[in-house]
C-alpha cells in the first residue's frame, strides 16, 4: 500500500504541480462556455448601431406602418442606451438587497427608414440600391408589392443572412399591417378580433411542497432558460473533469514506456500496483479540479444572486459519477497508453472512446425535454455515458426516482471493475511491448489472458 501511495502522490502532482494544469483549468471552461461568455460581453458593451432601410412601398398601404414602428423601436433603444451621467450612479454602492436576475443589456438596433417612390422604381432603380449597400451605405431595402396581401410575399434586398434581425422586425411589421388590412376588408373590427385571438400565457411551475411546520409552500415559477442551461452546465463539467484527469494519464504512461522508466519502475512494484497507484493519482487530480470549479462556480453565483438556483442535493451524486467516470476512462487511456509507442497511434485507438464519452452532448437537448422517458433512462444505463447523462438529468430539478442513479451507481462500478481488470491486463503486457503496434486480436488475447 505504501508503494501504491507513493506512486499515487507522484501522479496527483504530476497532474496539478504544473503550468499546463492551471491553464488548462482557465482554458477548458473558455472552450466550453466560450460562446456564451462572447455574447455576454458583446451584450455588455453597449451602444446602439444603426441600420439604414429603404422601403419601397408599391400598395401605398404598409410604409406609415413601418415608420411608426421604427420611431418607436428607436425610442426603446434610446432609453437602454446608457448615459454618461449614469457611470458616476453605476459607481457608487447599491444599498439593500442585491436584485437578482441577469442584468440589462444595452446593446441594440436602431433602424432609419428611407422612402422611394414606387412609381420610379425599375431595374436600374434595384441596382443602384444594391450597389449603396455593397458600399454599406444602406443596410438594405424593401420592395413590397401592390397585391402583397394576396400575393403573401414581400422582398427584402441585403447581405444579411436569413435570420437576421432586420429581417424578423420587418416581418412582424408587415405581417400585422397586414392582417389588419384584411380584417378591414372582412368588415371586421381589427380591435375586436386582436381581443377574441389574444393568446393566454402558460407559466411553468415546480411544485407545491409541505414546510416542516404544516404549512403549504405554493409552487415557484421555473426560469425555463436556467432549465435548459444549469444541466448544460454540469454536463459541461463532468466531461471536463473527465478530460483532464484521463487525458494526463495516457502521457504518463506514453513518456514512462518511450524513456524506459516503466522498466525501473517495475523492478520495484508490481504492474497491478503501478497501475493502482496511478488510477488513485488521477482521482484524486480530479477531485481537486472538481473544488477549484465549484468554488469558483459558487462564488460566481454569489455574486450574480443565482446561488438559489444550484442544486446541492445532488453534488454528491456528481462527486461519486465523477470518481467512477475517472476511473474508467482513465484505465482505457493507460491501456491504450502501454499498447502504443507514439501518440499518434494512441489517438486513433481512441476515437471510440472519446466518441462514447461525446455522446451525451450529441443528445443532450433530447434529454432534458424528456428526463423521465425511456430514452433517457436507458441511456443513463449505457456505462460510458453514465457518469454525463445521469448528472445532466438529475440536475434538471426534475424528480429522478432514487432507484436510477443507485442502479446507474451500480452498473458504473461494475463496469469500472471490470474496465479496471481488462486493461490491467494489457496494461501488465504492454507496458513493456516494443516495436510495433499491437494488432486488435493480441489486444484481445492479452485482455482475455494477461
Amino acid at each position: 500500500m505504501n508503494k501504491i501511495l507513493t506512486i499515487a502522490n507522484r501522479e496527483f502532482w504530476a497532474i496539478v504541480g504544473t503550468k499546463a494544469f492551471l491553464v488548462s483549468l482557465a482554458v477548458m471552461p473558455l472552450m466550453m462556455f466560450g460562446g456564451f461568455i462572447a455574447i455576454q460581453l458583446l451584450q455588455d458593451r453597449g451602444g446602439i448601431e444603426e441600420k439604414k432601410l429603404v422601403i419601397i412601398d408599391h400598395s401605398g398601404q404598409f410604409f406609415e406602418t413601418i415608420e411608426k414602428s421604427a420611431a418607436a423601436h428607436n425610442q426603446a433603444m434610446e432609453r437602454l442606451a446608457p448615459k454618461a451621467s449614469d457611470d458616476a450612479e453605476q459607481k457608487q454602492p447599491v444599498q439593500g438587497p442585491k436584485p437578482k436576475g441577469p442584468p440589462t443589456t444595452s446593446k441594440g438596433t436602431k433602424f432609419l427608414i428611407e422612402r422611394i417612390d414606387a412609381s420610379t422604381v425599375n431595374d436600374q432603380t434595384r441596382v443602384d440600391l444594391s450597389e449603396r449597400i455593397r458600399k454599406q451605405d444602406l443596410h438594405g431595402f424593401l420592395e413590397i408589392p401592390a397585391n402583397v396581401t394576396e400575393t403573401n410575399a414581400a422582398e427584402l434586398f441585403s447581405e444579411d443572412a436569413g435570420f437576421s434581425i432586420v429581417g424578423t422586425w420587418l416581418s412582424g411589421v408587415i405581417n400585422e399591417r397586414a392582417k389588419s388590412i384584411r380584417f378591414t376588408e372582412l368588415g371586421l373590427n381589427p380591435e375586436t378580433v386582436n381581443q377574441a385571438t389574444r393568446q393566454i400565457s402558460l407559466k411553468s411551475l415546480g411544485l407545491v411542497q409541505v414546510k416542516s411546520d404544516g404549512s403549504i409552500q405554493a409552487a415557484e415559477e421555473k426560469n425555463q432558460i436556467t432549465s435548459m442551461l444549469l444541466p448544460l452546465v454540469f454536463m459541461m463539467m463532468m466531461f471536463m473533469v473527465i478530460f483532464m484527469s484521463a487525458q494526463p494519464m495516457l502521457e504518463s504512461v506514453l513518456e514512462e514506456k518511450a524513456q524506459r522508466i516503466a522498466e525501473v519502475l517495475l523492478g520495484s512494484v508490481s504492474p497491478s500496483q503501478l497501475m493502482a497507484g496511478k488510477l488513485i493519482g488521477s482521482v484524486a487530480g480530479s477531485l481537486t479540479i472538481v473544488a477549484v470549479y465549484f468554488a469558483g462556480a459558487y462564488i460566481f453565483a454569489q455574486q450574480k444572486g443565482y446561488t438559489d438556483l444550484i442544486p446541492l442535493s445532488m453534488i454528491p451524486w456528481f462527486i461519486l459519477f465523477q470518481v467512477l467516470g475517472v476511473m474508467f476512462y482513465s484505465s482505457i487511456f493507460m491501456a491504450v497508453g502501454a499498447s502504443v509507442s507514439q501518440l499518434k497511434e494512441a489517438q486513433s485507438m481512441l476515437l471510440p472512446a472519446w466518441i462514447l464519452l461525446m455522446c451525451p452532448m450529441f443528445v443532450w437537448f433530447a434529454l432534458i425535454q424528456e428526463p423521465n422517458g425511456s430514452f433517457a433512462v436507458g441511456f443513463s444505463m449505457f456505462p460510458p455515458a453514465t457518469p454525463t447523462t445521469m448528472v445532466l438529468r438529475m440536475a434538471t430539478g426534475v424528480t429522478i426516482p432514487l432507484w436510477q442513479p443507485i442502479v446507474g451507481v451500480v452498473i458504473l462500478l461494475l463496469a469500472t471493475s471490470a474496465c479496471v481488470v481488462v486493461a490491467g491486463r494489457i496494461f501488465r503486457v504492454g507496458i513493456l511491448w516494443q516495436g510495433k503496434t499491437p494488432k486488435f486480436t493480441e489486444l484481445l488475447r492479452w485482455a482475455i489472458s494477461g
